[in-house]
Formats: structure tokens, C-alpha cells, sequence
């Protein structure tokens, strides 16, 4: 069974070091012509171009933070009212 070749894409990007590989890696990679790659990046919303680069967007945390915050908080202000 063979991946559809953005899914095969965003895989391969994400495997290599730093989560970025250039276009003509990546046309080399897949055995596709150099213009289709930009093709293929858009139609996977995990990434972007930037330049002659494919990369994977970055994970945010915040979310997660400000949650730990707000409850870190919550237990403070308990911990003060004894």
C-alpha cells in the first residue's frame, strides 16, 4: 500500500534533523518534478515554505503553560487562605 505522496512528504520532512529538507531534496526523495513540491506542501496543512525550504510548523505550548499557571495559581491562593 503506497502513501499519497504529501502525506509521504510531510513524513519524510518530519523525520530528518532539524524538521526541514530544500525543495530539490525533497523532489529527489519522491521522484517528482521540482515545481510539484510546492504543490504538495500546500495541500498538507503540517507545512510550510519558506524560501527554497519545506519545513514542519512548530508545536506551540502556550495552551499548556497557561494552564499550569492558572491552576499553580488557584493552589497559591489556597495555600494562603489557611
Amino acid at each position: 500500500m503506497n502513501l499519497p505522496k504529501h502525506v509521504e512528504l510531510s513524513q519524510v520532512v518530519k523525520a530528518c534533523k532539524n524538521q526541514a529538507m530544500t525543495i530539490d531534496d525533497a523532489a529527489a526523495h519522491l521522484g517528482v518534478p521540482k515545481f510539484f513540491v510546492p504543490v504538495l506542501a500546500d495541500s498538507c496543512p503540517d507545512l510550510i515554505i519558506e524560501g527554497n525550504v519545506v519545513m514542519a510548523k512548530r508545536e506551540s505550548n502556550g495552551p499548556f503553560i497557561f494552564t499550569l499557571l492558572f491552576f499553580m495559581g488557584i493552589i497559591a491562593v489556597a495555600g494562603l487562605m489557611q
